[in-house]
């Protein structure tokens, strides 16, 4: 009788690799497997794309002709900085993108399953809640990711008319693709709070809108009030380097703020990362906008992603 030799479980013939892990953590997820097969085998998914490519194509259009028109003017713009208008409006559009629809996207991943009544049956399987959670948050950011990659080719574009620099394409694009996963994740978050889809898509919507529009004006306020008592009449240069301080925490905490502050710095300061600016005979340091809003909507997405899946495991225990 010939011995057949097993392995210990723990042996390196046993033991997966980091990147077979993760591989099989995204392949082989039933949820993101079923999720993609259904988005992107209809006629939806490929309407969409090439709608949004049109719209984009068309606003790049008009854009560029009316800086063509203006700049043969005496008096108008330079032809060679052409790419910064069409560079905005893609990444204005991208802003829209990723406020508004990955959010739609994934509001109604898990109130839609307790509609259908079929959520209890998927919570009865061997499936986790962290794996239902990462495979409905997987599927809904593979598409909008998906729009994302589809418009940098156009995007591109401002590269040969001139204007931007590669590195301002590589901070906008970390910027979009951090802000799609974490208004993914609040719609997520929302729908698996909520009962019923309408619930939680107006609770979502209402949501971007704050973090886009309500909390900016709310801290503006509060810095105002604040200022009113603590800077009034003359500042002294800690004050005005607190006041700078407030400012680029501020606007650290809304997109379009931290594109645009974060673009000031790079072109008049001329830093990526850290700048430096005197008051007084003390020079003070800043991290840039752009910096503290990776680091912000970074740790907001691991909570909200943490409170997603103990909504789930709360859930199924009961």
């Amino acid at each position: 009788m010939t011995e057949t030799s097993t392995s210990p479980p723990h042996s390196p013939q046993n033991r997966a690799r980091p990147g077979q892990r993760l591989a099989k953590l995204l392949l082989q997820n039933p949820v993101t497997v079923k999720e993609l097969r259904s988005r992107m085998r209809g006629a939806r998914s490929v309407t969409v794309l090439t709608i949004y490519l049109a719209l984009l194509s068309g606003f790049i259009t008009i854009v560029y002709l009316i800086y063509a028109s203006a700049a043969n003017e005496p008096f108008g713009p330079d032809p060679r900085k052409a790419g910064q208008p069409i560079f905005g409006i893609v990444l204005g559009i991208q802003v829209l993108l990723v406020t508004f629809l990955a959010p739609s996207f994934t509001a109604s991943a898990i109130s839609g399953e307790k509609e259908r009544q079929t959520y209890d049956l998927l919570r009865t399987t061997l499936l986790s809640a962290n794996a239902l959670v990462f495979g409905k948050l997987l599927s809904a950011l593979s598409y909008v990711f998906l729009l994302i990659l589809a418009s940098v080719p156009l995007q591109s574009i401002a590269f040969l008319l001139g204007g931007i620099s590669p590195v301002e394409l590589v901070i906008s694009q970390l910027l979009i693709l951090v802000s799609a996963v974490t208004f993914a994740l609040l719609g997520l978050f929302f729908s698996s709070l909520a009962r019923g889809t309408l619930a939680a898509s107006v609770s979502t919507f209402a949501s971007s809108l704050f973090f886009t529009f309500g909390l900016p004006t709310l801290l503006l306020m509060f810095v105002g009030f604040l200022g009113a008592f603590l800077f009034s009449g003359t500042t002294s240069p800690w004050q005005d380097a607190l006041l700078l301080y407030g400012g680029m925490l501020l606007a650290a905490f809304n997109l379009p703020a931290t594109i645009i502050f974060s673009e000031v710095v790079l072109r008049e300061e001329n830093a990526v990362f850290i700048f430096s600016q005197s008051f007084g005979s003390t020079t003070y340091y800043y991290l840039s906008p752009w910096v503290l809003y990776l680091i912000i909507y970074t740790l907001l997405a691991l909570l909200l992603y943490w409170m997603c899946v103990r909504l789930v495991r709360r859930i199924a225990i009961r």
